[in-house]
Parts: structure tokens; C-alpha cells; sequence
């Protein structure tokens, strides 16, 4: 009898290791595009320098104490603002889920705030408190917010309400409930929301400095700008990104210890 040669599935996920190398061969690939568009001269170096200039400019920054310091406070922010975000979406999603009143009175507002840019409430935010921490924090906290708020709510009506009242037949206490089926539910979905909400709160951390003048990597960035120093000002981009790809990364990590049972990831596994 002969035997049929099986194709491989289609969408199936790479394992983490083919994923990484893809990655960085793509990085790659970009940084030696670039480089050689620049040494050319087809990109004017006087706007946009070479990635050898931008590597070299990154180091020197990289070797000062002021460099780390306005850096740290860029990620302080971000992740202070993520949390908060957190402590928000968690029980304003809950209650969303839970309260027919609730669900039906705030859709509007939801839906009415989320397409604002935090960023375009810079002017206010100055007028009522000034160039101050809280305004940064306050800008990450409602342009970061609806992503995690939106995948929370989305978790929440995942939860089976048959599977639910299964396990309160059985004796399940409510705890057990919670943290066997809810929890569960819920959790690639409020992975997902965290890590799109991280990288916006870096990304409105980033432009807030920049504009309002705020102790970080944007206020470095404007002075670069300002002075003319193109090559440090795209240092600062790119450690911007890779600081972005780093949360995001972190977020990402926590999928395999908090879902070694969802299917992607056994996938992942065996791929």
C-alpha cells in the first residue's frame, strides 16, 4: 500500500528559533539596504546619515551617565503608565461585562474617546497642570488605554457561561471558578491588549518629551534636532525602538509560562 506524503499545514506557527532568525535576517537585510543607499549617495547624508554614523553615535551616548538617566525616565514612565492602565481595565471591563447598564451607557463614550490621539490633548493637559510627570502619565494613560480595555471586554465575553455553571456544579468555589476558567479565558487576550498597549504608552512617553520640553528620551531628541546633531538624533530613534521591541518583547515572553496550554503555543513546541 502506498504511503502518502503528508504537506505541511498552512498558517501552522514557526517555533521561536525560526522566528528569530527570520527576524534578525530581515533586520538585517534592512540595515544593509540602507547602508548601501548610503554610501551611494542616493539617501543625502546630511538627512538622513548612514546606519555605520547613527552606531557610532549610539555608543557615545551610550557611555554617559545623562544618556541612562533621561532613558530611565522614559521607561519609568511607560511602565508606570502600563500598570495604571492595568488597574484601570481590569475592573472597568468587568463591570462592562457584568452590567447590562453598564455595557449599554459607556459603548458610546468607549467608542467616541478611543479615536483621540493622547497627544492632541498636550495643549490642555498643559494648561491645567503644566509641564509636570502627571501630564506624561495622564497622556499615556488615556491614549494606551483602549487596546487593553477592548481585548479585556472581548476575554471577558469569551467566558462560557455553560462551562462556568459545569464547574459550579461540580463544587467549584468561586475562586476556583475565577482562576480555572475565567482567568484562563481571559489571558490571550490580555496579553494581546498589554502588549499593544505598551508600545503605544512608549510611543506618547516619546512624543509628550518632545513636545512639552519632559525629562526623557523626546527632550534629548529635540535637542539633538535643534542643535543639528542628525546622527545622535537618529541614535535616539533607534533606542527608542529597540526600548519598544524590549516591552514588547517581555510581554510576549509571558505567553509561553501563562499559556503553555493554549493550542499556538504546544504548536510552537513541536514546530
Amino acid at each position: 500500500m502506498s504511503r502518502t506524503r503528508s504537506l505541511p499545514r498552512a498558517g501552522r506557527p514557526l517555533s521561536r528559533g525560526a522566528e528569530a532568525i527570520l527576524g534578525a535576517a530581515g533586520l538585517l537585510g534592512l540595515i544593509g539596504l540602507w547602508q548601501l543607499l548610503s554610501t551611494t549617495g542616493i539617501l543625502p547624508a546630511r538627512a538622513i546619515p548612514a546606519p555605520t554614523d547613527v552606531a557610532t553615535a549610539l555608543v557615545r551616548l551610550a557611555v554617559t551617565g545623562e544618556f541612562w538617566s533621561y532613558a530611565g525616565q522614559t521607561a519609568w514612565a511607560t511602565l508606570l503608565g502600563t500598570a495604571l492602565i492595568v488597574v484601570i481595565a481590569v475592573p472597568l471591563a468587568m463591570a462592562i461585562h457584568a452590567s447590562r447598564f453598564v455595557d449599554e451607557s459607556s459603548w458610546f463614550v468607549i467608542e467616541f474617546l478611543k479615536p483621540i490621539p493622547g497627544v492632541a490633548l498636550i495643549p490642555l493637559a498643559l494648561l491645567i497642570a503644566g509641564p509636570t510627570d502627571g501630564v506624561r502619565i495622564f497622556l499615556i494613560i488615556f491614549g494606551a488605554l483602549w487596546p487593553m480595555l477592548t481585548q479585556l471586554v472581548y476575554g471577558f465575553n469569551e467566558v462560557s457561561g455553560l462551562v462556568l455553571d459545569t464547574a459550579k456544579s461540580y463544587g467549584f468555589s468561586l475562586w476556583q471558578r475565577v482562576t480555572a476558567v475565567s482567568v484562563p479565558s481571559v489571558m490571550p487576550f490580555a496579553l494581546t491588549g498589554l502588549r499593544i498597549s505598551v508600545t503605544i504608552a512608549l510611543v506618547i512617553a516619546v512624543v509628550t518629551e518632545y513636545i512639552v520640553g519632559i525629562r526623557g528620551l523626546g527632550s534629548m531628541l529635540a535637542e539633538a534636532q535643534l542643535n543639528g546633531v542628525i546622527d545622535q538624533a537618529f541614535a535616539l530613534l533607534v533606542f527608542s525602538g529597540i526600548l519598544g521591541l524590549a516591552f514588547s518583547g517581555a510581554v510576549a515572553a509571558l505567553s509561553a509560562p501563562l499559556l503553555f496550554w493554549h493550542p499556538s503555543q504546544r504548536e510552537r513546541r513541536t514546530a
